[in-house]
């Protein structure tokens, strides 16, 4: 069986979810660093990543 997730960020597609807590996807983080942010802490202001602190809880693979 095919893992339906891909394990390297830098080749998942932009669809592919990186905060579950949030539902934050990768292209709203590419999104988000077009527009100026430099930072995490950037990032996390302006897409809502890793803010509800739930991810691990969240995520099906549990990391």
């Amino acid at each position: 069986m095919e893992d339906a997730f891909t394990e390297n960020i830098l080749t998942a597609p932009s669809e592919e979810v990186v905060c579950y807590c949030a539902g934050v996807i990768k292209g709203q983080i590419l999104q988000a660093m077009r527009e100026g942010a430099r930072s995490l802490q950037d990032v996390k202001a302006t897409t809502g990543a890793c803010t509800v602190e739930r991810c691990k809880e969240l995520n099906p693979r549990r990391r």
